[in-house]
C-alpha cells in the first residue's frame, strides 16, 4: 500500500479545503460591549469585515465575537480556531492585526500556527498576512511588534493618568452607587416586594447599573443588604431570598 504523500499538517490541510476553499469566519472584539473608540466598535468591525469579504470574493460563514478584557483568554477566538480545524472554512477574516492577539507573543503564535497549518489570515483593513499557510504581507512581523508597543504605550499613559489623579486627590474606583434608589428597594422590600418585581420595576423606569446593565434580583438584594439586612429574607442571595423572589 502506498504511503500518503505529504506530511500529515500538508494532508489535513488538504482535507480543510475539500469543505472549506474560499471560505472564512468572521472574529472581531471589543474591551467592553459600549466601546466606540477608533472604529472597533462591533458594528463599525462587523461592517468592515463584511465589505473586505466582498472585495476579495470570500464567503464570509459567520461572525464571531469577543467582548471582555483582551489579557484573558477569548473563547470565541479559540472557537473560531477549531472551525477551520474543522474544515468549516479555510480561514479566518478579522479587522486590523492589533485585534487578533491579546499581546506579541500570541499574535506570533497564531501567525505560525497559521503557516504551519496552511490556514488564511485577511485583515479587514491591512489585506492578506497568511494565505493558505503562505506569509503575504512580509511586514507582517513588524505590524506585530508596533501592535505591542503601541499596547504598552497605552498601558502606560494609563497608569501615568491614574497616578496623576491621585496626587490631585482624585478618588479612584467604581462610581458612587445611587444611594436614593438603594433606599427606594430597600423600603420597597419591608413593604413586601419581591426582589424580582423591584428589578423590573426599576428597569421599566429605566434605571440602569453602574456597570449600565438591567437590575436583576441579586443585584436588588446587594443594594438592600447595604442598606438594611433584616429587609432581606434569612437565606443569603442564594439561598431563600432569592428563592421567594
Amino acid at each position: 500500500m502506498a504511503r500518503p504523500r505529504g506530511t500529515k499538517k500538508q494532508r489535513e490541510a488538504d482535507r480543510r479545503l475539500l469543505t472549506g476553499a474560499g471560505r472564512s469566519i468572521g472574529y472581531i472584539r471589543v474591551s467592553t460591549s459600549g466601546q466606540e473608540e477608533n472604529g472597533h466598535s462591533l458594528a463599525g468591525q462587523t461592517e468592515r469585515l463584511r465589505e473586505a469579504a466582498a472585495r476579495e470574493g470570500v464567503e464570509l460563514v459567520e461572525i464571531v465575537q469577543d467582548v471582555g478584557s483582551g489579557a484573558k483568554q477569548r473563547d470565541g477566538l479559540e472557537d473560531v480556531w477549531a472551525r477551520v480545524r474543522a474544515g468549516e472554512a479555510e480561514g479566518i477574516l478579522f479587522g486590523k492585526t492589533d485585534r487578533l492577539g491579546r499581546s506579541q507573543l500570541h499574535l506570533a503564535s497564531l501567525v505560525e500556527q497559521a503557516r504551519a497549518e496552511g490556514i488564511s489570515l485577511l485583515s479587514s483593513d491591512e489585506g492578506w498576512q497568511v494565505r493558505r499557510g503562505e506569509l503575504v504581507n512580509e511586514t507582517l512581523p513588524f505590524l506585530i511588534a508596533f501592535a505591542q508597543v503601541e499596547r504598552e504605550r497605552i498601558s502606560r499613559r494609563t497608569k501615568e493618568g491614574l497616578q496623576a489623579a491621585r496626587k490631585r486627590g482624585v478618588t479612584l474606583g467604581a462610581p458612587a452607587r445611587n444611594t436614593e434608589l438603594q433606599d427606594r428597594a430597600a423600603a420597597l422590600r419591608r413593604q413586601g416586594k419581591t426582589l424580582q418585581e423591584i428589578a423590573n420595576l426599576f428597569n421599566a423606569e429605566g434605571h440602569r447599573t453602574t456597570t449600565g446593565t438591567e437590575y436583576k434580583p441579586t443585584t436588588v438584594y446587594r443594594m438592600v443588604n447595604r442598606v438594611d439586612p433584616a429587609a432581606n429574607p434569612e437565606g443569603g442571595h442564594r439561598g431563600k431570598a432569592i428563592a421567594a423572589a
